[in-house]
């Protein structure tokens, strides 16, 4: 019986000259499976041009101010959730490193079958335009480095870069959605991710909410590589410390 490890796909930021840190997404190749190999979870995908992602309001964040692993629902544009996210760090990381901490995130359907791993190892991060290293996630999907605007490289499991995500220079703006555009290797715009603005959920507890929008007929497995991207945009523009 064979025990190799499913091969992975990338979300780097590499800084000048060099390859970055990603996130690492487990158990995806950049070949789709048949309809019929897929769990039912990622099998629905298939059919969908926009996924919501509604992060939890933690109550007892709130009132304690101490950082707790981060939840999400993750819904169809009807906002009807078909899958769960829940992040996995120790709670010294959490209150020590904060956003820049780094995590496991789990995604499951609503029968808690993972589908889905998502690794972020802890990086440096720079300020001011200055990259001390920059982030990475394993689906994986590395960040581009640019000095005042947010660059995501979207790479297969082959190492194929598949997309790129570019931010604009002010996306911290309040009271506003901010949007990411994604593009492929040919600078055609094929989607988007954009943040929205959460209101008092957002002031209060510092959750966030997100869509992301794709061709429906988008192969599943670079839809998967754009969701898993969207939690490494959260924690890196738009998670904050409550403590």
């Amino acid at each position: 019986m064979s025990h190799d490890k499913p091969p992975m796909a990338t979300v780097l930021q590499p800084g000048p000259g060099q390859m970055g840190t990603g996130m690492q997404m487990s158990g995806f190749s950049n070949v789709a499976a048949p309809p019929g190999g897929l769990p039912m979870g990622l099998a629905y995908l298939m059919g969908l041009d926009e996924v919501r992602i509604h992060q939890h309001f933690d109550t007892l964040e709130v009132v304690v101010g101490w950082e707790r692993n981060n939840k999400y629902r993750i819904c169809n544009n009807q906002d009807q959730q078909f899958m769960y996210a829940k992040e996995e760090t120790d709670c010294m990381t959490r209150q020590c490193c904060g956003p820049n901490r780094d995590f496991v995130i789990h995604i499951t359907d609503n029968n808690m079958q993972e589908l889905v791993r998502l690794d972020r190892p802890l990086r440096c991060h720079g300020y001011f335009g200055w990259c001390c290293f920059l982030q990475e996630m394993d689906i994986q999907s590395p960040q581009a480095w640019t000095p005042w605007v947010p660059k995501y490289d979207v790479i297969d499991a082959t190492g194929v870069a598949q997309f790129q995500i570019l931010g604009e220079c002010c996306f911290c703006m309040p009271c506003q959605d901010i949007p990411f555009k994604i593009v492929d290797m040919h600078g055609q715009e094929v989607g988007q991710i954009i943040k929205h603005w959460g209101g008092c959920r957002e002031i209060m507890g510092g959750v966030n909410d997100f869509s992301v929008h794709f061709p429906r007929e988008m192969d599943v497995m670079k839809k998967a590589l754009l969701l898993g991207a969207t939690f490494l945009i959260d924690f890196e523009f738009f998670e904050r410390k409550k403590n």
